[in-house]
């Protein structure tokens, strides 16, 4: 099993037990696109429900994810703010579309202890507060 295939068994594990849904697909690149289903927000989102989607890239965990997309588009702070750092036409590399993107930057990456849960636990540091 390659550590990316370990860190997303892992990942689906814990979202599962928040009765969310994690999936992932193969880009030609080497990348792999992984997807939390039914995510769910506080009432400060203008959405409750979203999929968030990001990017282990080529290199994985050597390189590490960066940025991150949530669906659908156009999500907003529930008084009509776009939220800071994010754009709704940036595109998923290799992907196409899918949602907002957020410039959300890893700050310390250890391949050696960080992993797709660790990114997972940036995205939710992002959205939680809104802002």
């Amino acid at each position: 099993m390659t550590p990316f295939e370990q860190h997303f068994a892992d990942l689906s594990l814990l979202v599962q037990k928040h009765s969310y849904e994690a999936a992932c697909t193969a880009l030609p690149s080497g990348a792999h696109l992984v997807e939390i289903r039914g995510y769910r927000l506080s009432a400060d989102w203008s959405q409750r429900e979203v999929t968030i989607t990001f990017v282990a890239p080529p290199g994985y965990p050597s390189a590490q994810p960066d940025c991150f997309w949530v669906s659908p588009t156009g999500i907003r702070l529930r008084d009509g703010r776009t939220p800071q750092n994010t754009n709704d036409a940036n595109p998923v590399p290799e992907a196409g579309p899918k949602g907002t993107w957020f410039s959300w930057h890893v700050q310390s990456w250890n391949p050696n202890r960080d992993s797709l849960i660790t990114y997972f636990n940036i995205i939710k540091g992002r959205l939680e507060p809104a802002r």
